[in-house]
């Protein structure tokens, strides 16, 4: 299946809002959310904040021309790291290397210091990027606990790899 990136651009950002809104969909099995009075999970959709801070890069994931999910890449100017700040695949999608080819396609926009974090409560989460950066990085990173202390996190670079 032909996976591409797309980057998210004005015109995208009703569908990114969509998919940020069944990601937290997604997530609520695991994490407890319930809907608020509109029926909405979001209660602070950070979407045009992202879009228009010049640090973050937006990404559509799309599967033959479909809309597959989302990738969101942050760039800590400070930290000189890039952070995978968000990643969503959409069910239809999973189990279907996908996510790991989105995953590649992502860490290769940037050559340079990358930050993958999950939340202790989402451990298919765990699980899967512990895989992808594994296999991405041949084993060559270092678990540490994301700056909030909520979670792990992978580092790796990827400069020898590009």
């Amino acid at each position: 299946m032909a996976v591409l990136l797309e980057k998210v651009t004005e015109d995208g950002l009703i569908a990114l809002k969509n998919l940020c809104e069944l990601g937290a969909y997604d997530l609520s099995e695991l994490n407890g959310t319930n809907v608020n009075e509109n029926g909405i999970y979001l209660k602070n959709n950070n979407y045009k904040n992202w879009y228009e801070d010049p640090s973050y890069d937006l990404f559509f994931i799309r599967v033959e021309g479909l809309l597959a999910g989302f990738v969101i890449v942050k760039h800590i100017i400070e930290e000189d790291v890039y952070y995978l700040n968000h990643f969503f695949i959409l069910r239809k999608f999973r189990k279907q290397n996908i996510g790991k080819q989105a995953a590649r396609m992502a860490f290769e926009l940037y050559a340079g210091n990358w930050r993958v974090s999950q939340f202790d409560w989402n451990t298919p989460a765990q699980i899967f990027w512990r895989k992808i950066v594994r296999h991405y990085t041949s084993d060559n990173y270092v678990e540490t606990r994301r700056k909030d202390d909520k979670g792990p996190a992978q580092e790796f670079t990827n400069r020898e790899i590009l």
